[in-house]
């Protein structure tokens, strides 16, 4: 079953990979910098789709941050009128990030992938509620990061600012990875000045309500994980800024 389940997996992330592909088969050229944002996330998937078939335990957090990152956007192009296009695509990005979601999690993979890493001990509840602060907090990584590098900013402090917040995810999401407590504090302090101006940024952009239903979607499993992990670790957190 662990099989089936890793090559379902697989499976889905390469049909992402064959999503941006095929959305410009001639590559990533012009002026379009969405377009060349997406292709640059190819890089990544590949490093994924390379690390589930070899089990390392750090692909199946960003395998799972995928479909949580692709979730929202899949499943608002499937409720969106074609408009006389095919619906194929939107609903195959709907269906890879469901699929990531239900073949990539459970017990066995678990053990297979972080259950049997060295170093860090992985399992245990709160523990768990670590794990998925990674991997949700991965998924706005990706997501920011499209937002960093693809919108035109009138303002240059508004880039600034994302592109602070972005830096700012990665290095909480490394230390994290790698037990750090101090990693849950950085995490948490960008959650929380992410809610301002993601606020912001949705009042100044969104042309309809919608556009803030899919932003929050997008970003507040991230945001809710990072607080969750900060009050679980509490105690720990306040001994490491106690410490001399």
């Amino acid at each position: 079953m662990f099989t089936v389940r890793k090559w379902i997996g697989l499976a889905a992330l390469a049909t992402l990979g064959g999503l941006i592909i095929t959305s410009s088969p001639s590559g990533p050229g012009g002026d379009d910098r969405l377009l060349a944002a997406m292709w640059l996330l190819l890089v990544p998937l590949t490093i994924t789709i390379g690390g589930l078939a070899g089990e390392a335990y750090w692909s199946r957090w960003l395998a799972l941050a995928a479909g949580v990152a692709v979730l929202p956007w899949g499943t608002a192009l499937a409720l969106t009128p074609t408009y006389g296009h095919s619906a194929l695509p939107r609903l195959l990005l709907l269906g890879a990030s469901l699929l990531l979601l239900l073949s990539l999690t459970g017990r066995s993979m678990f053990a297979r992938y972080e259950g049997s890493a060295g170093g860090t001990a992985w399992s245990g509840r709160l523990m768990g509620l670590v794990r998925w602060t990674i991997i949700c907090n991965v998924a706005s990584v990706l997501s920011l990061y499209l937002f960093v590098v693809a919108y035109d900013y009138e303002l240059a402090w508004q880039f600034a600012i994302l592109a602070t917040l972005f830096g700012g995810l990665v290095a909480g999401v490394l230390l994290l990875a790698k037990g750090r407590t101090v990693g849950i504090l950085l995490v948490a302090l960008c959650s929380v000045c992410f809610v301002p101006v993601g606020s912001l940024f949705v009042w100044q952009e969104a042309t309809y309500p919608g556009e803030a239903v899919l932003f929050a979607a997008i970003f507040l499993p991230g945001v809710l994980t990072a607080w969750a992990s900060l009050v679980a670790f509490g105690r720990p957190i306040l001994r490491f800024l106690s410490a001399p």
